[in-house]
């Protein structure tokens, strides 16, 4: 095996154990696709597919929510396998036709982790409590849990990138172009129907003139990503300051 790729393999796993400690502890939001995408494609040596893949996940679990106990397909596991075969096989189409399965396959990791090894840390907790064990509490409130997560998502990481990095790259090349191309479609409409949750979860009716400054400027004006951002900003800070100057004249009168 590359020792290159070997490095590579064990970086993933340690910012991969980093990612899932910040989506359960810290919540800087660095676990989510567009700030880990970029990671690992820096990592891999293709930052321009790290941040391509990184924005094409993004928008295929835009809309996700958690209801009560159900969990939604991990993205920040799926994001990162994803981006490293698009790194090893130059091609952002390989992550759209990866980064579903794996999230599935990781949902059912985090079921096992909340539904059966959380289950057993919290009894465990709350005996700690009760003899006001500081140790206890830490060890099954922070330090097990994240246990769980190195053993359950970061070392499948280095497994699959490490030992599959070869044979997913030789069932790509088998695999013909126009099923990757039809993959790739089909993630593209997984993006738009995020897109669509989301809007519709912000009540898109009372600000659909927003959306539809952006599309003019986008398609009529060829404004980039980032001209559109500094708009969407701009947008912003006028609807914010002119909700709170209304709410400060109501509360005068």
């Amino acid at each position: 095996m590359d020792s290159g790729l070997l490095v590579q393999s064990l970086v993933l796993t340690l910012v991969t154990w980093l990612m899932f400690f910040d989506k359960y502890c810290t919540q800087l939001f660095t676990y989510r696709p567009v700030v880990i995408g970029p990671i690992v494609g820096l990592i891999m040596g293709n930052f321009e597919i790290g941040l391509q893949v990184g924005c094409i996940v993004e928008l295929m679990f835009l809309g996700q929510v958690f209801v009560g106990t159900a969990l939604p397909p991990e993205e920040t596991f799926s994001t990162i396998i994803a981006t490293a075969f698009a790194c090893i096989a130059n091609s952002t189409e390989v992550a759209l036709a990866t980064a579903l399965p794996l999230a599935v396959i990781a949902q059912m990791g985090m079921y096992f982790r909340n539904m059966v090894l959380c289950v057993w840390t919290g009894h465990r907790l709350e005996a700690a409590v009760e003899r006001h064990d500081l140790k206890g509490i830490t060890m099954n409130c922070l330090v097990l849990p994240n246990v769980f997560n190195l053993v359950l998502f970061a070392l499948p990481v280095f497994l699959a990138v490490y030992f599959g990095a070869d044979l997913v790259q030789g069932i790509i090349n088998a695999i013909p172009q126009s099923i990757i191309t039809g993959l790739a479609v089909g993630g593209n409409m997984i993006g738009a129907v995020g897109l669509s949750l989301l809007m519709k979860s912000i009540n898109f009716s009372k600000m659909w003139y927003f959306f539809l400054i952006g599309f003019f400027f986008a398609s009529y004006l060829g404004i980039g990503n980032i001209g559109i951002t500094m708009l969407a900003v701009i947008c912003v800070a006028a609807a914010f300051y002119a909700d709170r100057d209304r709410e400060e004249q109501a509360a005068l009168s």
